[in-house]
C-alpha cells in the first residue's frame, strides 16, 4: 500500500510522505520520484559497467533484475538499489574478485541462452529512431546541436579569450561536446565492439 494514491474531493494522499496534494502537486512529486529512481539506477549501472561491463549493460534492461539478484549476492546486500549503491561505494578487493567471477559466469550463462545483452541494450535506441524517423523536430535540434558545437570551436579558436574565463569555456565546451556526441549515436550508433 506504499504507492497507492487515495482521491478525497480532488485531494490525493501519498501514501510516502502521508500528506495531500493536489493532482498536478503529486503528479510533479511522482515524476520526481521516478527521476531520482532512474539516476540512481544510472549511477550504479555506471560504476558497475567499469567493474563488470556485461552485469552493467543488464542493469535497466529486461535482466536487471537477475543482474541485481547476483550483485546483491555477491555484494552480501539486499537486492534494493540503496543498499546496492552503499555497497558498491565501499567495495573490498575481495569483492571485486568476486564481482569479475560473477561477471564470467553471467557471460557464460547468456552465452549458453544465447542472449546478447548488448543488441538488448540497443533496442530502446532503435526504437527512438523508427519512432522518430518522420519527425523533423529531432533532425532540426540534431543538426543545431552539431552546427553550434561547430561553431563554438571555430569562435574560440578564431578568437582566443583570456585566462580568466577559460574555465567557463572549458565546461562549455565539455556539456557541448557530450550533447553532439549524444546526437551523433542517436542517428549514427555507437559501438560496443570494445565491450565484448
Amino acid at each position: 500500500m506504499s504507492n497507492e494514491v487515495w482521491d478525497y474531493k480532488g485531494w490525493f494522499w501519498d501514501d510516502v510522505n502521508k500528506q495531500m496534494y493536489r493532482w498536478h502537486e503529486l503528479e510533479l512529486l511522482m515524476n520526481e520520484r521516478e527521476l531520482k529512481r532512474k539516476m540512481k539506477l544510472n549511477k550504479i549501472k555506471n560504476i558497475v559497467s567499469s567493474l563488470a561491463p556485461t552485469l552493467g549493460a543488464a542493469i535497466g534492461g529486461p535482466l536487471g533484475g537477475q543482474a541485481g539478484q547476483i550483485l546483491s549476492q555477491v555484494l552480501g546486500v539486499k537486492n534494493s538499489s540503496v543498499e546496492i549503491e552503499k555497497a558498491i561505494n565501499n567495495l573490498t578487493a575481495e569483492q571485486m574478485m568476486e564481482l569479475k567471477k560473477a561477471e564470467k559466469d553471467f557471460q557464460l550463462q547468456m552465452k549458453e541462452f544465447e542472449i546478447d545483452i548488448y543488441s538488448l541494450e540497443t533496442q530502446d535506441t532503435q526504437h527512438a529512431r523508427e519512432k522518430f524517423s518522420g519527425d523533423w523536430t529531432p533532425k532540426f535540434l540534431g543538426s543545431l546541436t552539431v552546427v553550434g558545437f561547430i561553431s563554438y570551436i571555430f569562435m574560440i579558436t578564431a578568437y582566443p579569450i583570456d585566462d580568466a574565463s577559460d574555465d567557463i569555456v572549458m565546461l562549455i565546451l565539455g556539456y557541448l561536446s557530450g550533447i553532439a556526441s549524444a546526437v551523433i549515436s542517436f542517428y549514427f550508433g555507437s559501438s560496443n565492439k570494445d565491450r565484448k
